[in-house]
């Protein structure tokens, strides 16, 4: 009979004992991060510990955070009255003009102004036409956004209450040959003087892309306002609004169609059956879909529930999610963080679904409310990166009975904690071969008057007008078409769609 060692015996049960221990201890982490997980809408905790697994990988906020901060508009102009060449969104030169500009602001707000002037409309369209760079927003952005996504230090832009437009002018002459920023927020206009010398955007810069876009057909030339009506006192509109004022122009759009979920187009949602949810919630969800218990409410609306998160699919594919467990109101409110769990909350969409995979998503309105802050998002459609993207806008696009039509392409009420509550359009866009339009923006403006009366019954203030192309409920199961789009001081929007050659 073989004797054990009663040393070795006692070394290998405490070898078995830690073993053990070591098991229990993972086995707590990953139960624990399961549940944070579940009760997050963030991915699956198990994806962050296997670089192999099929589960996508965390997308930091901080690694994307550029991605959501973008011009709605970038102009490149020789002079006053000569050629201005809208750079379309999302092309080669847009990334330039904007990773060039972003350097010009970064130093620009990490120095004082060298003059603070009250907005004046008629300096402002002067600027805007004779200098080479003017770059706008679809709002005023909050100087708190724009210095996290530049890194800058929180001192930073003191004194301006967010950024709307810039302009840019490297050796400027107006300005003792300085580079030289012109900030516009909602009441100021911010000259800057740059000390440090900017080696991007510079003469040979513009040259190369003013060439390539002047030899280009398709690109669009276009003249501003102050050049057309600048001493005009009987049309109200901005001095820098920028069109074709002149002439009929024939622009090619490319066309457009989109669709929604499986089984969510038909007449009866009473007829989706077990697969039919399964999908539904693949498309939504991935491969996250089996944590959620999905059923259908009175209005036949798809339901889908998970610990305190409801989302609620409906047939005309507006997406709602809500947070259901409780709130505090017991920590300070802060923009910024705000902000941030609204970015992280489209990161986990754009992980889960392919629904944002062919768009760019561009930050429209900024709203404070007693306990959090709604942010209005919109998309623009990618098309190739040459041509960019077309913008999309929505247009009396009804939810349900009862509730107000969504405006937006995505609207999320976040506060410092989470995201209470979101809607958006989780649609699939498809673009086809382009189409001729001729327009004038003169007869589309005369034709608005026509279509809707109302605008005649109370003074005419035009903030902006833009070529969009416009998603309705209708517009689900047919061809997006481009639309003259004139926006009003009164947030206003009057659609006419272009014709085609």
């Amino acid at each position: 009979m073989i004797k054990l060692n009663s040393t070795k015996v006692g070394l290998y049960f405490e070898k078995l004992k830690t073993l053990f221990l070591i098991f229990l201890i993972v086995l707590c982490v990953v139960q624990v991060g399961i549940l944070w997980s579940t009760q997050s809408s963030s991915f699956p905790f198990l994806s962050s510990l296997f670089s192999d697994s099929k589960i996508a990988l965390p997308v930091s906020v901080e690694d994307t955070k550029s991605k959501y901060l973008l011009p709605s508009r970038i102009v490149m102009s020789t002079d006053f009255d000569g050629d201005h060449f809208v750079i379309p969104n999302g092309s080669k030169d847009y990334n330039n003009i904007w990773d060039g500009a972003k350097t010009y602001l970064a130093q620009a707000l990490d120095s004082k102004p060298q003059k603070t002037q009250s907005f004046d409309d008629k300096l402002w369209g002067k600027l805007s036409a004779s200098k080479p760079y003017m770059i706008e927003f679809k709002t005023s952005i909050p100087t708190d956004i724009v210095k996290w996504v530049l890194n800058l230090k929180p001192s930073a832009g003191d004194g301006l209450s967010g950024i709307y437009k810039i302009i840019i002018c490297p050796d400027d002459p107006d300005n003792g040959y300085s580079d030289t920023l012109y900030i516009r927020d909602d009441k100021n206009i911010y000259t800057y003087s740059l000390v440090n010398r900017i080696t991007s955007l510079r003469s040979e810069e513009f040259t190369v892309m003013y060439d390539i876009l002047k030899d280009n057909p398709a690109s669009k030339n276009y003249q501003f306002a102050a050049e057309k009506w600048g001493k005009s006192e009987e049309l109200n509109f901005p001095n820098d609004m920028l069109g074709p004022m002149l002439d009929n122009t024939v622009e090619a759009y490319p066309s457009i169609t989109c669709s929604t979920f499986s089984g969510m187009d038909e007449a009866d949602l009473n007829s989706l059956d077990y697969e039919d949810y399964e999908k539904i919630a693949s498309e939504l969800f991935g491969e996250s879909s089996s944590d959620y218990d999905y059923d259908r409410d009175i209005n036949g609306s798809v339901v889908f529930k998970r610990l305190d998160i409801v989302y609620r699919l409906y047939k005309n594919s507006v997406l709602e999610y809500k947070y259901t467990g409780s709130q505090t109101s017991a920590y300070n409110l802060r923009l910024l963080d705000a902000y941030k769990k609204a970015i992280e909350f489209i990161i986990d969409v754009n992980k889960q679904n392919n629904f944002l995979s062919k768009v760019n998503v561009y930050l429209s309105e900024v709203e404070e409310n007693s306990n959090s802050y709604t942010f209005k998002f919109d998309y623009s459609i990618m098309v190739n990166e040459q041509e960019g993207e077309v913008p999309l806008i929505l247009k009396d696009y009804s939810v349900a009975k009862g509730m107000d039509n969504q405006e937006n392409a995505i609207i999320i009420e976040a506060n410092s904690k989470r995201v209470v509550h979101c809607q958006m359009i989780p649609v699939k866009f498809k673009v086809g071969k382009p189409l001729n339009y001729q327009w004038a923006f003169q007869y589309m403006y005369s034709k608005a008057f026509e279509k809707y009366p109302e605008l005649s019954n109370k003074e005419m203030s035009v903030k902006n007008f833009g070529v969009y192309y416009v998603l309705s409920n209708s517009a689900l199961k047919e061809n997006i078409v481009p639309s003259f789009v004139l926006y009003t001081e009164d947030n206003g929007r009057y659609v006419l769609p272009l014709s085609q050659k």
